[in-house]
This record gives structure tokens, C-alpha cells and sequence, in this order.
């Protein structure tokens, strides 16, 4: 117990730390100490190399090393070489006498500031995605609320500012200091320029997508409606438009039946003129909505898989009360990932081209037609074959949900609700949350999730179709950080409830646990499923879906003055009513406006509305539960802002601590004043 050091609300074994360390070949002995004061404390490593000549090894290798063994929490923030370490009479080592830290960062109220250009840079991107007013080189992009979806715009911004680094570094190396060792100038994806015309192989979601057999095809899309903040020259945005057609290969895609399978293949051009002006002036605003959300739907309705276009962008004219710019894209084309990209060129474009310049956009990423021959390509390898029994194990686990009626489940009977969680508590869930058990929003929704769908079920574990973001990493080569297309993937996973005496956070750790032992992401599902021989099993009846934080995303894109901004609103019916529904219930959620929203999705002729509403709002509950339970101060998951301490001595602080920790003494609390 006299050994042990408390950082960041963990305690912590400093000589567990130095044996993994030690275990190193190139060291040869290591010692562990703390460095820095209050709620800024961080572990220091200092090593003595095996053989001097060599040194030690670099700080990420060191890093890879200690993770095989130690939680993130326990890696050292800093590494130091030392020739030997410094020892008292006793031959003990003389702790006071170690040096300070290499690489000791200037501290601003505990604020660690970024030393080199890199890190600056790292630094100024972190914050501008997350919205914050500055970002620490220590501090980590889980806890201050990033996701897989803002990683990948990470990479995306970095790359226009001359750094390069994957998502799959960024995952593991979480803080801008740890990034920074890994971001190089030199960019090792392979990015064709010019046009990407021919054929190319459908990927999984594509295929899963015609494998609905879905009666109109050519109706399934995403859109954006969006405020215009000056008034647009039509020319200068049919020359913006034609530069983003240039821009993204993908939109100028067109689909064909060929026998029973569908082919894919991108045209040189696009022949077709996708700008439209619709004027809508002499409406009242009622009636006007009517008359815009009526044309919305013939853009929605008027997309070709064959003849194309799969893109439309329709500019209302509303006279006195300006302008909005509707732009619709078929699903096989685009995805919640490529929007931010979309706006960005297009604001950049058409600011260039309103100045009668020539449009110059930013340098492409790697086209979506490379991603999907590397797909194919790793769909008939043999790592990927070894993944076939888990995913066989977790088709299998799919258990039926209750119903109300036994009604089909169509599209025409589809209706939604939805719920919020406080700002507050958003809030919490964005920044405090994570730092608790080092989970991410996923892990925490997910584990919400498994506890309502457990309790409806009465059974111990559910299986739900997870839509992840599908960039996942398939090479150094490979970079769709700014492509545009429909990359989703789809994959089950098995979720649990709260068992008998369990807390939220035991939930929580076993949900982060399932959900990292899923391989590649989930990506080889899809793989075998749908580009393999499979015969699938019934599969889930519940999908969902974390899109992240949509406006963040959307005002992190760079946008020039905010010329297009989105307005929020939905106009149009984005797919036809004719079919069926590929689940009984789909929960879509995002953090929109500084509020977590979700979107439960269900068929009114097999579940009432009373059930969904009581399902969704059981869920705001847990979730209040569960974020209530990890800011508690006896689960490390406290802020300086929930009890402001941050002014006391380190040794009170252990002492306030060792009180939490402690259990309760009968009648104690009463005779102290509810002080403990």
C-alpha cells in the first residue's frame, strides 16, 4: 500500500508498471515515478538501456510494449533514458534525485501545451472537430469526446495541413502527443487524381442493398436541406456542382441488372444537368412548405440507378425570404461520413467559382472504386475465413422480440418517435463518462441498449444488427478519409443486461469487453456474407445506429462564413412505401445541438406506439443511471467541475478519497453532518 500512487483518479502500482517495462529487451532496469501536482499528475518512466549503445527504444514503441500488459491508464507519460539510475547509500533508488522528465511539457493550469509544430497542429485540429477552446497534448480524444466518426475527419483535416496518420493510430495512440509521433509528411495512400471511370465490384453494404429485392430501387436516399446565408448565382453553382461530379467519382456512379446479380460502374462525366431553380414566391409560409416539400419529393422520387443521375440539387427561390438549397443523393452513392466532405467542396467551390476563378479542390483520397476491389480482395483471404465461426456463433444468439400484433412489418406502416437526453447530461456523456472506464459513446450506448432489450426480452443476452461507419483500416495504401460513398457496414453483436446485484458499470465494462473482442470492426461480416458462400441465419430484429455528432461534424467542415448551413429540417420522402422493412425496430442516434437524440423506428402493425415510447423512455432512464453512476467519485469517473477541490494539497485530496473508499460506520454520517 505505501508503493502506491494516485493519478487521475486511479491508483496505481508504480512497480507493476516497472516490471512490464523491464521486460523489454532493450532494457535493462526501469523505475516509475509521479510527476506534476493536483489533478495534473502523470506518470513518468525512467529506463537504463541494456546495452547503451543501442538507447532505449522510441516512446511509441515503448508504448506498443506496456499496452500488451497494462491498461491505458497505466502507460507513463513520459519516458526518459538514463546511463544509471541514481541511488541513496542504501542502494536504494534515490527517487528526489531523478531528473525531470524528457519531454516535460509547459503547464497552464494544468493545461499541457503542445512544444512542437506537429503537436500545434494536432492540437488546433482536435479542437476545432470537438469544439473546444483548446486541447492539451496529454489530453485523451476518447475522453474529451471524440468517436470513430470524428477520427476519420481528424485524419481528413490533418491530411490538408500536410500530416498523415491513420484512424487505426489514432485508436491507438489517443493523445496528441502520442500522434504526434506517428504523423509523417509523407502520405503512403495510393489517390488517383484525375477521373476514375470503368467497372467495379459492389461491396458488401451495396449488395446487402439489392439483396432487399426493394420494388423501387431508385428510391433510397439520403438528403440535406440547407439555409443559404447570401443570395447564389445559378451559374456559379451549376460550375460548383459540375467540380464536385469531377470531384467524387462515386456520384457519377450508375447500377444495371445483369441476369440476378447488379453491376456497378463510374462514368467519365455526367451528362445530366442536376442543378434546378424553383421559384416559390407569391405562398404563404403553410402553403409554401406544402409546395416545397411536394417538389422535394419529385427530386427524391426522380433518381435513376441505370440512366442516372444519382445526385439532384434543387435551389428554391422564396423571393423576400431567401434561398434554400435542397441536395438529394441516392444511399448507394453517399453516406453520413461524406456529407461534411460535400459541404465543405461545395462551399469551397462555389466560392471560387461566384469569384470567376477556376475551382480548385483539396487532393483526393483514395477512390472508392480502390476500396472496393480491397474488399474483394480481403473477402477470399484466409485470415478472413478464421473470422467465420465467431460471426457463425453470433447469428446464432439472435433471440425473436415480443409483438403486439402479428401485422406486416412494411414500409408504409413505418412510424418513428423520438427522445432526447438533457444538455446537461449530454454534456456528461461527451466528456466525463468515458474517462470513467476508458469506454467510448458507443460502449455506453450499447450497454444502455442491452440492458432495456434484456428486460423486454426477459432473457440474458439479445443479439442487434451494429451499422459502424465501415472506413475501417484494409492498408497503409488505402485512404477514404475524404471519399465519397456508401462505406456502412452491418454486423451483429450480443449484448447483456444488469444480472442480480450487478452495478451499471459492470454492464458497461462487459459491453466494452464484447465489443472489442468483434474483429475488424465488424468489417468481416459483411465480407463473408455477402461477397462468400453463406447461408445466413434469420439475424437480428433490432439495428443500431450511432451517426455521431452530425452538427459538430457538419460545422467542423470548413465551410467559408457559413455559406451553406443545414437547416435540420427533412423535406421529401427519402425511399418509396412499397416493401417490406429489413427489422422491427432500427434506433438511429446522434448528438445534434448539444442534445443526444434518438430515433426509434418501428411498424404500427406489429408494435404499438405505448410500447416504443416506454422502451425509449426506459432507455433515457438507464442512461441517466448509468452516467449518474460514472461521475460518482468512487468510480474515478469525477470532474474538477463536480467538486471544485482542484485548490486543496494532493495529500487532503488522497485523504477525501480514502473517505470515499472507505466503508460506511453506522450513525458516522449523522454525528459528522453528511460531511463523508
Amino acid at each position: 500500500a505505501d508503493e502506491q500512487v494516485k493519478v487521475r483518479g486511479f491508483r496505481i502500482e508504480p512497480g507493476e508498471v516497472e516490471a512490464v517495462l523491464a521486460t523489454h529487451p532493450r532494457i535493462r532496469t526501469a523505475v516509475v515515478g509521479v510527476v506534476g501536482e493536483g489533478t495534473d499528475r502523470r506518470l513518468a518512466a525512467y529506463a537504463v538501456p541494456a546495452d547503451p549503445a543501442d538507447g532505449i527504444p522510441t516512446v511509441g514503441e515503448l508504448r506498443d510494449h506496456l499496452r500488451r500488459g497494462l491498461p491505458d491508464f497505466m502507460i507513463p507519460s513520459y519516458f526518459t533514458e538514463l546511463s544509471a539510475l541514481p541511488l541513496t547509500p542504501n542502494g536504494k533508488v534515490d527517487r528526489k534525485a531523478l531528473p525531470a522528465p524528457d519531454g516535460m511539457r509547459p503547464r497552464l493550469d494544468g493545461f499541457a501545451a503542445p512544444t512542437t509544430a506537429t503537436e500545434e497542429l494536432l492540437a488546433g485540429i482536435w479542437a476545432q472537430v470537438l469544439g473546444l477552446d483548446r486541447v492539451g497534448v496529454q489530453d485523451n480524444f476518447f475522453e474529451l469526446g471524440g468517436d470513430s466518426i470524428i477520427s476519420i475527419q481528424v485524419v481528413a483535416r490533418a491530411r490538408k495541413v500536410g500530416l498523415h496518420f491513420t484512424v487505426a493510430q489514432l485508436f491507438d495512440h489517443q493523445t496528441v502527443a502520442g500522434l504526434a509521433t506517428v504523423a509523417t509528411a509523407e502520405d503512403a495512400a495510393d489517390a488517383e487524381q484525375g477521373p476514375v471511370v470503368g467497372a467495379f465490384p459492389l461491396t458488401p453494404i451495396q449488395r446487402w442493398f439489392f439483396e432487399q429485392e426493394t420494388r423501387e430501387p431508385g428510391h433510397f436516399n439520403q438528403s440535406m436541406l440547407l439555409e443559404v446565408a447570401e443570395p447564389v448565382e445559378t451559374e456559379a453553382l451549376r460550375v460548383a456542382v459540375a467540380a464536385l461530379l469531377e470531384q467524387h467519382d462515386a456520384l457519377r456512379s450508375r447500377f444495371v441488372r445483369e441476369g440476378t446479380h447488379w453491376a456497378g460502374r463510374v462514368m467519365a462525366a455526367e451528362p445530366a444537368d442536376v442543378v434546378h431553380v424553383v421559384e416559390t414566391t407569391g405562398r404563404d409560409d403553410q402553403d409554401e412548405w406544402a409546395f416545397l416539400d411536394a417538389r422535394a419529393d419529385e427530386a427524391q422520387a426522380g433518381l435513376d440507378l441505370a440512366d442516372g443521375p444519382l445526385v439532384r440539387v434543387v435551389l428554391f427561390d422564396r423571393g423576400a425570404r431567401g434561398q434554400l438549397l435542397f441536395l438529394v443523393a441516392h444511399h448507394l452513392v453517399v453516406d453520413g461520413v461524406s456529407w461534411p466532405v460535400l459541404l465543405e467542396d461545395l462551399s469551397v467551390a462555389y466560392g471560387q467559382a461566384a469569384r470567376g476563378l477556376p475551382v480548385r479542390l483539396p487532393a483526393k483520397t483514395t477512390s472508392f472504386m480502390r476500396w472496393a476491389q480491397r474488399l474483394t480482395e480481403l473477402a477470399h483471404s484466409p485470415e478472413l475465413a478464421a473470422e467465420a465461426a465467431y460471426w457463425r456463433t453470433a447469428e446464432a444468439t439472435a433471440v425473436p422480440l415480443p409483438r403486439d400484433h402479428d401485422g406486416p412489418n412494411s414500409l408504409a406502416s413505418l412510424r418513428d418517435l423520438s427522445v432526447r437526453l438533457g444538455t446537461e447530461q449530454t454534456e456528461r456523456l461527451l466528456r466525463d463518462v468515458p474517462g470513467a472506464f476508458h469506454t467510448q459513446i458507443n460502449d455506453v450506448l450499447l450497454s444502455v441498449l442491452g440492458t432495456v432489450l434484456t428486460e423486454w426480452c426477459a432473457t440474458p443476452h439479445v443479439t442487434v444488427d451494429l451499422e459502424g461507419h465501415g472506413r475501417e483500416d484494409v492498408g497503409a495504401d488505402i485512404d477514404v478519409s475524404r471519399t465519397v460513398g456508401w462505406f456502412t457496414s452491418v454486423y451483429p453483436v450480443v449484448l447483456g443486461g444488469t444480472s442480480g446485484g450487478d452495478d451499471p458499470g459492470a454492464a458497461l465494462r462487459r459491453t466494452k469487453e464484447r465489443l472489442r473482442e468483434v474483429p475488424r470492426k465488424g468489417q468481416g461480416y459483411g465480407l463473408l456474407r455477402h461477397l462468400g458462400d453463406w447461408e445466413p441465419g434469420p439475424g437480428p430484429e433490432v439495428a443500431f445506429n450511432y451517426l455521431g455528432q452530425t452538427t459538430q461534424a457538419v460545422d467542423s467542415a470548413g465551410a467559408p462564413a457559413g455559406r451553406f448551413r443545414p437547416t435540420g429540417r427533412a423535406l421529401g420522402r427519402p425511399q418509396a412505401i412499397l416493401g417490406d422493412r429489413t427489422h422491427l425496430l432500427e434506433i438511429n442516434s446522434q448528438i445534434a445541438h448539444g442534445r443526444l437524440e434518438l430515433v426509434w423506428m418501428y411498424s404500427d402493425q406489429v408494435h404499438d406506439e405505448s410500447t416504443v415510447r416506454r422502451l425509449a423512455q426506459r432507455y433515457i432512464d438507464a442512461l441517466d443511471e448509468l452516467i449518474a453512476y460514472c461521475c460518482r467519485p468512487d468510480t474515478g469517473g469525477y470532474t474538477p467541475s463536480d467538486f471544485p477541490l482542484a485548490g486543496l494539497d494532493q495529500d487532503v485530496l488522497d485523504l477525501i478519497q480514502q473517505r470515499f473508499d472507505s466503508p460506511a460506520v453506522p450513525g458516522e454520517a449523522a454525528e459528522s453532518g453528511g460531511a463523508s
